[in-house]
């Protein structure tokens, strides 16, 4: 009984709030307040992704969807649902920031079955992939060799566009990726 009574007294006094203070009498933030990885920017990581879509905007496919980002540590993968439709081509494009040493993108079907992968070495990886069936397909990003943001972009185009994987990061965008952040 006491305690409830102590409990409701406290409630009260923090105006209904279960409030935190640091040492120094500042309120800790709530839940709501923090900054996720995915709010942080990595400019250059922005600039290698901007001059990679261009180059696949150019040659006919669009954006599908907001970008991903997020913080990956060294051998973890973040995964996202991702509808897809027999006859379109799909491209992920994927770079890191300069800790984010190797980066990796793969797909998989329903059922867990690997069907694509990229084939690029670095912090930028982009893969191809045009389903022979529709269905819900999951896009993996996952950190290879070291830790860091990163930012996923997928987009859509008919079948019959080749696009070379290994264009989409040249110029200022593979520097870019593999400089210093």
């Amino acid at each position: 009984m006491r305690v409830s009574l102590a409990l409701a007294l406290l409630l009260t006094a923090c105006d209904g709030e279960a409030a935190l203070a640091d040492p120094a009498g500042a309120r800790a933030e709530g839940p709501g307040d923090t900054p996720r990885a995915a709010d942080y920017r990595s400019p250059r990581v922005q600039q290698a992704m901007e001059s990679a879509s261009d180059v696949v905007q150019t040659r006919g496919f669009s954006a599908l969807g907001e970008p991903w980002r997020g913080f990956l540590v060294d051998q973890a993968a973040d995964v996202r649902e991702q509808p897809m439709r027999a006859g379109t081509c799909y491209l992920v494009l994927g770079a890191g920031s300069s800790a984010l040493r190797e980066l990796n993108l793969r797909v998989f079907d329903s059922d867990g079955g690997e069907v694509v992968q990229d084939a690029m070495d670095g912090a930028s990886a982009a893969l191809r992939f045009c389903p022979s069936q529709s269905g819900t397909y999951f896009v993996a990003v996952r950190a290879a060799a070291g830790s860091g943001l990163f930012e996923v972009r997928i987009f859509r185009g008919p079948t019959g566009l080749e696009v070379r994987m290994d264009d989409l990061f040249r110029d200022g965008a593979a520097e870019a990726s593999r400089e210093g952040r």
